[in-house]
């Protein structure tokens, strides 16, 4: 991990290729305090999510942290932001049918969380205790974003009605809310059982599950 309290680049001021330098550094430095949030909570729980346990597990001052972050909870909101992000991006678009693209952006859902559980179990923590419980303004940022990704969702369903490979009976958005929401919630809760996440050919075995019922489910009305 970088070493946060490290001097930031400089420059004579105005020149483009420094600020680009210092925006970078300061990004850098952003991503390695969430990093270090993320870990503090899947290793030792929620308690761990303040202030100062942070800026300990950084190695950096309170008043460095404060330079990136206005609270523990703008940080809690960049870490879900950037594990949301890593998870939903989409390669880029190829000619295949909707369904099949639907289908691979549901699955890099639970591939992500049977790779990464730890994040899995951070996402929880921060959309069942935290959310409710930021500023305003900060909350409605973060509903925005995470309409942005349905959105790509969305656009892979109605292609896929569109093509002939998805019913193109079925609502668009309230299936594809339904879908997300159930692969994502199963892979939740998967991520947040020991049982389960410690049981890798378990995991993949309610995944599949689930899976297929879905296909299913957008395939009924296409033959």
């Amino acid at each position: 991990m970088a070493e946060v309290d490290a001097v930031a680049p400089t420059g004579r001021p105005g020149e483009r290729g420094d600020t680009a330098a210092l925006e970078a550094f300061r990004e850098q430095q952003r991503v390695d305090i969430a990093n270090a949030l993320i870990e503090l909570v899947a290793g030792r729980g929620f308690a761990a999510a303040n202030v100062s346990d942070l800026v300990r597990a950084v190695g950096m001052s309170r008043k460095t942290y404060y330079k990136y972050f206005a609270s523990i909870e703008a940080a809690l909101m960049y870490a879900q932001q950037m594990i949301l992000k890593e998870m939903r991006a989409e390669p880029e678009p190829r000619p295949e049918p909707g369904l099949r693209r639907f289908m691979a952006q549901l699955r890099a859902i639970t591939d992500f969380a049977s790779k990464h559980p730890q994040w899995m179990i951070f996402i929880s923590f921060v959309d069942f205790a935290v959310k409710d419980h930021i500023p305003a303004p900060d909350r409605e940022a973060y509903d925005a974003f995470t309409v942005s990704l349905l959105e790509d969702s969305l656009s892979a369903f109605e292609q896929g009605q569109r093509d002939g490979s998805i019913d193109p009976a079925l609502p668009a958005l309230e299936t594809t809310i339904a879908c997300t929401n159930a692969v994502f919630g199963l892979a939740q809760r998967c991520a947040n059982s020991p049982a389960i996440s410690q049981e890798m050919p378990l995991f993949a075995r309610l995944i599949d599950a689930e899976l297929r019922v879905w296909e299913g489910v957008l395939t009924t009305g296409t033959d």
